[in-house]
């Protein structure tokens, strides 16, 4: 169905930019981070008039929280936030956030010095105003995320496993530490969350993966191998990202999931495009179509042996990057104009250097544009790498 856009000015940014607030094209409803600049380092208020505008922006497209299947909720700290109680905070405002699933990523900062915390969303619901039916997975024996959230829900094609941690039911980290261990873990719950939706690894589309920047490259490298071997040819559209640190202490990583599943149970054909021939990391630096979805994950200027095109130049490789996403997408049968959400995580140092790159990635698009999130961070897998893309898009 055709798509449409809601654009209220919940907050303005110094780029005359493309972004829309939200978008509901066919079943999905995709919402720009939400986030609050009237209350500067209060991490409770933002919060709080996030949740507010989430829920007007709802409203203003017929649905409510009830519709809702995803939350990702970038926030910062810097170890003094429990983001155990913080989560059960937010859990506490949304009391009808049934059967959904929740994403927590904890950044050093976030765009501007004073902002605390910014809220993404995915529901679904027809056009029409029809309420999908879901189905929702908590299998036993895992670390639950607290209140009515959900491990994993399904919800016509579309099946959403919310961030998955090595840890134990009471919350103990599960081998403190131990990157690959972990790794090898939340694939086993991955699993077990997509078979309790008559799902399997080879339905995921979309995996998004934060480890712990202080791991070393062959830890990694390991975890990468073992990602690939669970994976092998069936490898989804992967953005993998490293963080300052994760928590509680010990957590090393923490992954989440999109799959894609008939409504009558049978697998869904699915078509590749780009990198994921390629050898080493770069595999995963692919996009790949299923239904009326297109994900392109993790894309950047990093080559098939490491190196990186346009080292340390945060435009250049923005330029290179977008032009990548705006290919791959016509090799799918899509447009970069009708992209609905791009995750941008880049080097950056100051609000100038923010600007010029926020105006770099807004010239590829024409208004009504796609949602958007950029997140800083002090490094990104590779030296010299200064940003990393992800990007969805819903054809009508």
């Amino acid at each position: 169905m055709p798509r449409k856009n809601f654009n209220p000015k919940n907050f303005e940014l110094d780029v005359d930019h493309p972004w829309t607030m939200a978008i509901h094209s066919n079943d999905m409803v995709v919402l720009n981070p939400q986030l609050d600049l009237d209350h500067p380092d209060d991490l409770a208020m933002q919060t709080t008039v996030s949740i507010g505008h989430i829920r007007k922006l709802l409203a203003d497209i017929d649905c409510d929280e009830g519709d809702i299947t995803n939350l990702r909720v970038s926030y910062v700290n810097k170890g003094d936030v429990d983001e155990d109680a913080y989560r059960q905070s937010i859990l506490d405002q949304l009391p009808d956030l049934i059967g959904a699933t929740l994403e927590m990523v904890p950044f050093d900062r976030l765009v501007l010095p004073e902002l605390l915390v910014e809220i993404c969303t995915y529901a679904m619901r027809g056009q029409n105003g029809e309420v999908f039916a879901r189905a929702s997975a908590d299998p036993q024996g895992f670390y639950h995320p607290g209140g009515s959230l959900a491990q994993g829900v399904k919800c016509k094609h579309m099946i959403y496993v919310g961030e998955q941690v090595a840890r134990a039911p009471g919350g103990e980290v599960l081998h403190p530490g131990d990157l690959s261990a972990q790794c090898a873990a939340i694939l086993d719950q991955l699993e077990t969350v997509l078979a309790d939706l008559n799902a399997e690894l080879a339905d995921v589309v979309r995996l998004n993966i934060f480890y712990d920047v202080r791991a070393s490259q062959d830890d990694w490298a390991a975890c990468q191998t073992l990602l690939k071997s669970r994976f092998g040819a069936a490898a989804p559209a992967l953005t993998a990202i490293p963080l300052p640190r994760l928590y509680p202490e010990g957590k090393q990583i923490s992954l989440s999931a999109w799959a894609m599943r008939g409504e009558d149970g049978d697998a869904l054909p699915k078509q590749h495009a780009g990198l994921d021939a390629a050898p080493g990391p770069a595999m995963w630096r692919h996009a790949i179509a299923c239904e009326d979805m297109i994900f392109a994950g993790g894309i950047s200027t990093v080559q098939s042996d490491g190196t990186v095109g346009a080292s340390g130049e945060h435009i250049a490789q923005t330029e290179q990057s977008m032009a990548r996403i705006d290919t791959l997408m016509r090799d799918l049968g899509g447009r970069l104009q009708d992209v609905h959400k791009t995750n941008s995580y880049y080097v950056l140092s100051t609000v100038e250097e923010f600007n010029s790159n926020l105006q770099t990635r807004s010239d590829w698009f024409e208004k009504p544009g796609p949602g958007s999130v950029g997140l800083p961070l002090d490094s990104l897998t590779h030296p010299g790498q200064r940003i990393e893309v992800e990007a969805i898009l819903v054809k009508e």
